[in-house]
């Protein structure tokens, strides 16, 4: 019986069957061995559904591609002599390996005691480095000799330029914004019209959690806008906190000519020292630290109040240094305190547009 066994076992057909079954259970056992590890992870809930999500896909792949060669032909082994399918071959193996010791350093990364930023950081250019020792790697499968690298890179350069040329764009905005590092991830920029601060930087494109739009006082709109780094070559570039965080910042009140408007002037003044006392000395060292790299000064960092003339009275303008993400907390603490110093002053009145109707009695 067992004599039958074996003989009935060198049929084509009974070991493709067999080799099925095993690659069927093999599938099945890895599946369930990486959809507990996935479990295990410490991640968000959705995060964890798509890792899960791709992983099936990479066992359905693989299975598959088994399967095929099981069916197709009788060497396992055989369709690697094939020169494409070898390349490709090696290639899913080289990406799963590289990406695989990613996914370990990026949780490696998690697990360091650092502030987030830090964190962030330190992923990116690992996803920097894999990507690069990716490209490394294929090359030499792809182009064969070293010899043939020349000619197939100028090829394939030529073809990409002219069919990508926005792409390529983009990936020089990024090389000159880690290189020129006009912006970093926290800081907060204007490019195109569109304000926000930087919570990203990938290949192509910044992303930005928008600020300002139809929200006054440069507060967060909810909003995450995508900016493409080919546009930092077409458009100015502001960055509100590069360097020095502080920004100019100006309020006014407007008073009639009857008020004592020396002494409104003083209530302003006083309150914007009281604001920006504590940032004077921080002030002074972002300034001379700016200095080393730009042809930047200023002589007065402490508050200045400005008075104009407008047609319903005497309007005072208050000039004072603020950091440039509390522009609008500032702003509601000193118009607070404007409102309660001028109602205690009873020589002082906030002035409105106003109409006076004047006329002559004439003579019957």
């Amino acid at each position: 019986m067992f004599k039958n066994l074996l003989e009935s076992f060198r049929d084509p057909l009974i070991q493709k069957a067999v080799f099925t079954g095993f690659s069927l259970i093999l599938g099945l056992i890895s599946a369930t061995l990486l959809r507990r590890l996935i479990i295990s992870l410490k991640m968000d809930p959705q995060k964890k559904q798509q890792l899960n999500k791709w992983a099936i896909y990479l066992i359905l792949l693989l299975l598959s591609f088994f399967l095929l060669r099981i069916w197709a032909i009788q060497n396992l082994f055989s369709v690697l002599q094939h020169t494409m399918l070898n390349k490709l071959f090696w290639s899913l193996i080289a990406m799963g390996f590289i990406y695989l010791l990613l996914f370990f350093v990026r949780r490696f990364i998690n697990s360091l005691k650092v502030d987030i930023r830090s964190k962030h950081q330190y992923r990116k250019r690992a996803s920097y480095v894999a990507a690069l020792v990716t490209i490394l790697t294929l090359i030499p499968i792809w182009a064969g000799r070293p010899q043939q690298w020349a000619t197939v890179l100028s090829v394939m350069g030529a073809g990409v330029a002219l069919a990508l040329h926005n792409v390529l764009l983009n990936i020089a905005g990024w090389i000159f914004i880690l290189i020129r590092r006009p912006y970093r991830t926290g800081d907060r920029i204007e490019l195109d019209q569109v304000r926000g601060d930087v919570i990203d930087i990938r290949l192509m494109e910044t992303t930005l959690l928008e600020i300002g739009n139809w929200v006054d006082g440069d507060q967060s709109t909810g909003r995450v806008v995508h900016l493409p780094h080919g546009q930092i070559f077409r458009y100015p570039l502001y960055n509100y906190t590069m360097g020095f965080e502080y920004i100019w910042n100006e309020l006014s009140i407007l008073v009639t000519f009857e008020s004592n408007w020396q002494k409104a002037k003083e209530i302003l003044l006083k309150l914007g020292e009281e604001e920006s006392a504590e940032i004077q000395e921080k002030v002074q060292s972002r300034i001379n630290r700016m200095a080393r790299d730009y042809l930047i000064y200023y002589r007065k960092f402490t508050p200045i109040v400005y008075t104009k003339i407008e047609e319903s009275g005497v309007k005072l303008i208050l000039r004072f240094l603020t950091e440039a993400k509390s522009r609008r907390m500032v702003e509601d603490n000193i118009y607070q305190k404007i409102l309660i110093d001028v109602g205690k002053a009873k020589d002082i009145d906030f002035a409105y547009p106003t109409y006076r109707i004047t006329g002559k009695s004439g003579n019957n």
